[in-house]
């Protein structure tokens, strides 16, 4: 037995349930990353989630400490100003926010001293560099799970040094971190290459949420066009977590 094979979990298997009514990994909450920028972004992207089936939401502002070193006082004051717009606009709708954490030195250095903002059960939400594989990738997800947190690792599909190799996810997707691929990735709308990692993935049951990561009104519209499609419906026959959070 590996030393990450203890944190081994099981690839999804498939279900009838075909409905999504948890949005998870958006960036809805106004003025604080690169996000929304005003309340009527804000509820214009939650009018068309509702549109689309969507009961609750978890909102996760980017924590970057070199770019958007927001903090859980800033996120928390945030989420409350929206609340209350929601109800003053008589928006019925559950929101709730944690953070999306970019995987630094900084990170390394004080996540263990400072507040974590997780998801239901101690789920985290991290990301990486885009090109660059950290050199520290294996340390911090190792740490991060001894120390009891159940990574999820943000749109593994988008980073390009995995894209050369495929392989390379499986590696990742043993050590037990959690994948959550993006539903603009299937849609090609980032890149052709990034839509067929992500379809590699579902193929190989290696979905175990997905995301919207909306910033702006245009990723909401997309992704409602995608849920009209065979390929969204072969998605929801994952068991994903997201209706579990």
């Amino acid at each position: 037995m590996g030393i990450f094979d203890f944190f081994k979990s099981d690839k999804p298997n498939e279900i009838a349930d075909t409905t999504l009514k948890v949005d998870f990994h958006s960036h809805l909450l106004p003025g604080i990353d690169d996000g929304c920028q005003t309340m009527e972004d804000t509820l214009e992207n939650i009018r068309e989630l509702q549109s689309q089936g969507i009961e609750k939401i978890l909102t996760t502002p980017h924590i970057f400490k070199e770019l958007y070193p927001n903090t859980p006082e800033i996120i928390r004051e945030k989420l409350e100003l929206v609340r209350k717009t929601l109800k003053d606009n008589d928006l019925q709708i559950e929101i709730h926010a944690a953070a999306e954490y970019y995987l630094d030195e900084w990170f390394i250095q004080n996540f263990k001293n400072m507040e974590i903002l997780t998801i239901k059960d101690k789920y985290i939400l991290v990301e990486t560099n885009y090109m660059e594989r950290p050199h520290f990738l294996q340390e911090i997800l190792f740490e991060l799970q001894i120390s009891g947190y159940k990574v999820i690792l943000a749109h593994p599909e988008r980073y390009n040094y995995l894209l050369s190799d495929f392989r390379q996810f499986e590696d990742l997707f043993n050590t037990g971190v959690l994948f959550q691929c993006n539903l603009l990735s299937f849609t090609g709308y980032y890149s052709p290459v990034i839509k067929k990692a992500a379809h590699y993935l579902l193929k190989n049951k290696m979905v175990h949420m997905v995301g919207s990561d909306i910033h702006k009104i245009k990723h909401s519209k997309t992704i409602g066009q995608f849920k009209k499609t065979k390929e969204y419906k072969d998605l929801m026959k994952l068991n994903l977590l997201n209706n579990s959070l």
